[in-house]
């Protein structure tokens, strides 16, 4: 028998991982009241206070009542009675390893804060009902969590991490805005993924807030996070050379049963199998396990939905999946290589000497899983599927069956609370056998009941009626189809339109601007309605359907809505995505030309982004949907859309090294563009796949793409297009040492551009230009060329910050090297890498440190070189990359 107190959020009793109900009102108080001072006895006075809240009857028949109200916790509890008699009071007895609180004190003690910090469930006995406990006891708690965090943050940011907790920090600011630590910690995590500038706003806003609240000035610790950004300083960084991913979603606050599955997974074989039907709980056991034994595996978890019985019909694409994990195990794009099985290789060799848990959810096949598992036995790999994967392993492999009719009780039980169920037994097993054992009908189920309060018999009524034809079926899966429909019966008209709406969606989940785009209007309660009835879960602002439930939204869109009403709701979801895209796209290369593109249709949301940062970060949050949806416009025959979103996106998968997939989806642009006769998006096309083809060194086949995106835009007469795609030609011979043969397309393209009148377009062959001279060793040819570039681009982007301004800066530092001309040279690296910084390209930054410290040690300035190398050096040893070592072989020459 294993018994487990909880605390740390609402008031839990587990009995061999089933919740033992603890009668609400004053039995929770004295439990808690008890736990929190455990094994020590609390006298029966200070319980009576507790109990009645400081406002007791008098002594003697509150002493009678709690006698009475022990009887009934004891009860209550049974085998899970901790509740021990003393002289003049009570006592609950428990060992150090069955209550979450004494855990959280021991990790503390061991300086394990973010095994400590994990334990917490959410506010402290929410669901106890004591002004007192509320008042007098649980702000200490809070208090110790807090300081958890702060030495958990703190040894997080010693270690390396940074963009990953900007979104945690930005929480704890809005939850505790007066506690500077926070802010301070949210100051360095923002300067070490290269927002200086957001981390100094940072800075000027807490400070207006501590003025305007305390009437006080930042203290010390935020004074000297602020020293550190001015003076670019991050301690502690060069320690450790990867990341510590945290990827686990959420497990669920309600898990029961499956002790000897879990027992299983406990045996730690190097790869463990789940698999099963739909809805019967993979990812809950595997997601609750991963949670249980995270503390094993320091180097991280990494988790991946691989979508491989999803509707739409596009699991992901195991070489993607890879590609993120390197990513979030700290390893640069440009570090990633190109080569699938290099690409593999790096993968495994990384993890086979670090300690990860790899869970990999809703797998397809072998050939999509094998390539994700771990090498070497340090690591660990989870996998869930439907299908039994046959011939990956034997001994860590089995079948997870619908849960047993008690543990389907307590489950549903635990959802909608032991005094409904005990009230009326034959109606809440009713409704349980309706469910088959399925846990996600249960979670249905019990919202339902959760939210209407009608009695149990009536959802019986309800439900039999809905599932009539069902239950002549031992099929669970028919059964949960009729629970579906039953509790789809039942949500308003709003929420009703925009669960079918959903069946239309690309993937694999959607915000509420792109569910707004869908439905034509508002969808927060609507949203809020399908979360609250669980046919929907929110994780991160971020919805996301069961893949059943979407199937049966997909079901109830083809049978609800006429071809009219699916075609709007697509344009609508369709524009959301290309409009935004474009909005980004303007941020972040806002020297790009733009396209022809047609207004969005009323209803479709499109947003609007401040910064670079904020626009990047949202290309990255929405990349899975951006795959599906290319998928599905061009499906849908929304070709125009297709090529559209592709070359709005394609700045976004060039910069995260994603030449696979961008070349994937520059064909099936193509392709659209093809199918609508449209010109435009040909070239568009066709110039975009080259960027993709170049990196992989395909260089026949993009020559022949950029040459027929010429024909295409002189039979068009786009004169600026023609420029740009015979810019791209002297590139792609550039980047096979032919800069001669570059010069003849160059010539061209300056006449053309000059035809043009189109200011941006004259200023970009000139940087071409200047490069190209350069690399030929016609250095005061080059410099004519790129001071030309550079005064235009100052009247078209005055502050500079644009990435192609950002390398003509550079490439003039070294025309004026080769000219001797060193004090300008100097300033134009500076500002060069003063813009790339900026802009967030560090490794570019790098590059040009390394010339600047090339030139300094030329001219005898051991110092200065040093600094500059050195600045380089942390670039290139924070981002991981192997010129680090070349680095420093230069700082050995200098001694």
């Amino acid at each position: 028998m294993r018994v487990e107190y909880r605390v740390l959020g609402p008031l839990e009793v587990l009995l061999d991982g089933s919740p033992v109900a603890v009668p609400a009102g004053r039995c929770r108080v004295l439990l808690a009241t008890l736990l929190l001072r455990a094994n020590e006895f609390v006298s029966t006075a200070e319980i009576v206070e507790r109990l009645w809240d400081g406002t007791p009857p008098n002594l003697d028949r509150a002493g009678k009542t709690v006698h009475m109200i022990v009887t009934r916790l004891r009860q209550a509890l049974g085998s899970a009675n901790c509740v021990r008699t003393g002289t003049g009071g009570y006592a609950a007895v428990v060992e150090p390893g069955q209550l979450d609180l004494l855990r959280f004190r021991a990790h503390l003690n061991a300086g394990e804060h973010a095994e400590a910090t994990a334990l917490w469930r959410g506010p402290v006995l929410a669901n106890v009902s004591s002004e007192s406990l509320h008042r007098d006891a649980v702000p200490a708690l809070a208090e110790e969590r807090l300081t958890a965090l702060e030495h958990r943050i703190g040894a997080d940011l010693a270690r390396g991490l940074a963009a990953e907790l900007v979104p945690e920090l930005r929480v704890l600011t809005t939850q505790h805005p007066l506690r500077e630590v926070f802010w301070a910690q949210l100051m360095l995590a923002l300067h070490r993924g290269g927002q200086q500038a957001d981390a100094l706003a940072v800075f000027g806003e807490v400070t207006v807030l501590l003025e305007d609240q305390l009437g006080v000035q930042p203290g010390r610790e935020l004074r000297d996070a602020q020293q550190q950004v001015l003076a670019g300083e991050v301690p502690g960084r060069a320690v450790v050379r990867h990341q510590v991913p945290r990827q686990l979603p959420t497990a669920l606050p309600h898990f029961v049963g499956r002790e000897s599955e879990l027992d299983r997974l406990d045996a730690g074989r190097p790869i463990a199998v789940i698999h099963g039907s739909g809805g019967v709980g993979k990812t809950s056991l595997a997601v609750q396990w991963a949670h249980r034994v995270a503390p094993r595996f320091p180097d991280g978890q990494l988790y991946a939905d691989l979508r491989g019985f999803d509707p739409t019909g596009a699991p992901v694409n195991p070489t993607s999946a890879v590609r993120d994990f390197l990513l979030a195990l700290g390893v640069p794009a440009d570090e990633i290589p190109l080569d699938t099985e290099e690409m593999l290789g790096r993968y495994r060799s990384l993890l086979s000497r670090r300690r990860v848990l790899v869970l990999l959810d809703n797998v397809r096949d072998l050939a999509q899983v094998r390539p994700l598992l771990p090498g070497g036995t340090r690591s660990l790999a989870v996998i869930t599927s439907r299908n039994r994967l046959q011939g990956l392993v034997s001994e860590g492999a089995f079948a997870l069956d619908v849960l047993e009719p008690g543990e389907s009780m307590a489950l549903f039980a635990g959802r909608v609370g032991a005094d409904r169920v005990a009230a009326e037994p034959s109606s809440a097993a009713r409704l349980v056998q309706l469910c088959a054992g399925l846990p996600l009908a249960l979670a249905v189920v019990a919202a339902r009941a959760m939210l209407d309060q009608h009695p149990l018999g009536m959802l019986v009524e309800e439900l039999e009626v809905a599932a009539l034809d069902a239950l002549d079926t031992d099929d669970p899966l028919t059964s949960v189809r009729a629970v579906f429909s039953w509790t789809f019966g039942c949500l308003s008209p709003a929420a009703a339109r925009l669960f079918v709406l959903l069946g239309l969606h690309p993937g694999p989940d959607v915000t509420e601007p792109a569910a707004t785009s869908l439905l034509g209007a508002s969808s927060l309660e609507a949203l809020d309605e399908l979360v609250r009835y669980s046919l929907i879960n929110c994780q991160y602002d971020r919805y996301r359907l069961h893949d059943l439930m979407r199937s049966y939204a997909a079901e109830e869109a083809a049978a609800r809505l006429t071809p009219v009403e699916r075609s709007a709701a697509r344009q609508r979801i369709f524009d959301h995505l290309l409009h935004s895209a474009l909005a980004a796209v303007a941020k972040s290369d806002p020297l790009r030309q733009p396209i022809t593109t047609p207004p969005a249709a009323p209803g479709a949301v499109v947003l609007e982004f401040s910064t670079t940062t904020d626009a990047d970060r949202w290309f990255t949050s929405e990349r899975a949907v951006f795959g599906s949806a290319v998928a599905a416009a061009g499906e849908a025959g929304f070709d125009g859309h297709v090529w559209r979103t592709v070359w709005a996106i394609r700045h976004f998968l060039l910069a995260t090294g994603r030449w696979r997939e961008g070349e994937r989806l520059q064909r099936l642009a193509i392709a659209a563009a093809e199918r609508s006769g449209d010109l435009e998006g040909q070239c568009r096309a066709r110039r975009g796949l080259v960027s993709f083809l170049v990196p992989e060194q395909e260089f026949a086949e993009a020559e022949d793409q950029l040459r027929a995106a010429v024909a295409l835009d002189s039979l068009r007469g786009d004169r600026i297009g023609l420029s740009n795609d015979l810019r791209g030609l002297a590139f792609l011979l550039g980047r096979q040492g032919k800069y001669t043969d570059a010069l003849e397309p160059l010539a061209r393209a300056l006449d053309v551009a000059t035809e043009s009148g189109d200011q941006i377009e004259i200023a970009s062959v000139a940087a071409s230009l200047g490069f190209v001279h350069n690399e030929l060793g016609s250095h005061a040819e080059a410099v004519v060329w790129a001071v030309r570039a550079r005064d235009l681009f100052l009247e078209l982007v005055p502050d500079e910050r644009d990435t192609v301004v950002a390398s003509n800066r550079d490439t003039l530092g070294s025309i004026y090297r080769a000219l001797g001309r060193h004090a300008d040279a100097e300033a134009n690296y500076l500002r060069s890498a003063e813009l790339q910084g900026a802009l967030s390209y560090r490794h570019y930054q790098a590059d040009t440190l390394v010339r600047l410290a090339d030139l300094k040690r030329e001219q005898g300035s051991f110092d200065a070189a040093r600094g500059h190398y050195l600045a380089a050096l942390e670039i290139y040893d924070d981002l991981g990359f192997a010129k680090a070592d070349d680095v420093r072989e230069l700082l050995a020459l200098l001694g």
